[in-house]
């Protein structure tokens, strides 16, 4: 029998916690063979730009990709200056990753109500047009622009772009435009059917390629395949808790799963309490949003996705202290042949 088929496996790694222990796994992963690493700029926690610096400077061969980096708090122009830095450091290994960010949070700095596709279509262009060498006459939803150009010489290359995208608009511009679309965390495998299909169909509008379809993929791997499937319904329980209240996050579940609005109130109730909200968390939910088990039964796992149309999965073994190297261990077995 053949073995199933893997989309292309990366890790992410999240800004919540220390940038010094993002360093350290990301050179570790180099070292067991992932290709790519994904940074995460979940505002407010830590700056992805200043982690790619030191993750550059401490790896020779591993993809470095942001997932994603929100306009809102950033210049246009600023962020060319500091991709054309990075791509001094580590030319050939940067990944551009843009989006709109979520709108409770954009908020708090003021820039929350500028339209999402519009915000990610003109920093797209803005950041293309600058890394190219080119002069960027922008009046923005968010950013403007009197003719400025980078000084000196423009880099060697315009790295890919990469834009996050959730709802049908924002996948089909994506898929005219983006050298690659980011589902969000916790996109379960209906929702990654489905919004790989709107990908398809914007790119085929623009007569080009369909780009690559990531999307971050929690996982627990584990030989002994239980304990592993009750430690991710514990993390999916995390998530479900947190983003209880956010109209934006709570949808990814209530829209595509059996928590409804009412049993996701609950489950955050539990967690409130001290709970671990596992009860809350059905085989299906777990199924549908994440990987757990043992390698061989992580492998179908991540074969279900990709017959989905994740085409890269960015693995992520959540904040459990030790989990992202014991996924590490267990890297070669995962990958397989």
């Amino acid at each position: 029998m053949a073995p199933p088929q893997l989309p292309e496996l990366a890790v992410h790694l999240s800004n919540h916690g220390s940038a010094r222990e993002v360093v350290r796994l990301a050179t570790r992963a180099e070292h067991v063979g992932v290709p790519t690493v994904w940074l995460s700029e979940d505002l407010y926690y830590r700056g992805a730009l200043t982690t790619a610096a030191a993750v550059a400077a401490s790896t020779s061969d591993i993809v470095i990709g942001f997932g994603v980096i929100a306009p809102q708090v950033r210049h246009s122009v600023a962020l060319a200056m500091e991709t054309r830095t990075l791509l001094d450091l580590a030319p050939g290994r940067i990944v551009l990753g843009l989006g709109a960010g979520v709108v409770e949070r954009t908020r708090l700095v003021g820039k929350g109500e500028g339209a999402p596709l519009t915000v990610v279509r003109e920093e797209v262009e803005a950041v293309r047009t600058l890394l190219a060498g080119e002069a960027l006459e922008l009046e923005g939803v968010v950013h403007t622009s009197a003719g400025v150009r980078l000084t000196g010489e423009p880099p060697s290359e315009v790295p890919p772009v990469y834009v996050a995208a959730v709802g049908p608009k924002a996948l089909a511009q994506a898929g005219r435009m983006a050298d690659g679309v980011l589902l969000t965390m916790m996109c379960a495998r209906p929702h990654a059917a489905w919004a790989a299909e709107q990908v398809r169909a914007g790119a085929e509008q623009a007569g080009r390629a369909t780009p690559p379809v990531a999307a971050y993929l929690p996982i627990a791997v584990d030989d002994d395949g239980p304990t592993a499937r009750r430690a991710m319904k514990a993390m999916i329980a995390s998530f479900a808790a947190r983003w209880a209240d956010l109209e934006f996050l709570s949808s990814l579940f209530t829209r595509w799963s059996d928590l409804d609005p009412e049993r996701l109130q609950s489950l955050k109730a539990d967690v409130a309490a001290g709970g671990d909200g596992v009860g809350h968390v059905s085989d299906s939910v777990l199924d549908d949003f994440a990987v757990a088990g043992t390698p061989a039964e992580c492998r179908e796992g991540l074969a279900r996705f990709r017959d989905a149309g994740v085409t890269h999965a960015a693995l992520d073994a959540g904040a459990a202290p030790g989990a992202f190297d014991a996924l590490l261990d267990r890297w070669p077995e995962l990958v397989g042949d």
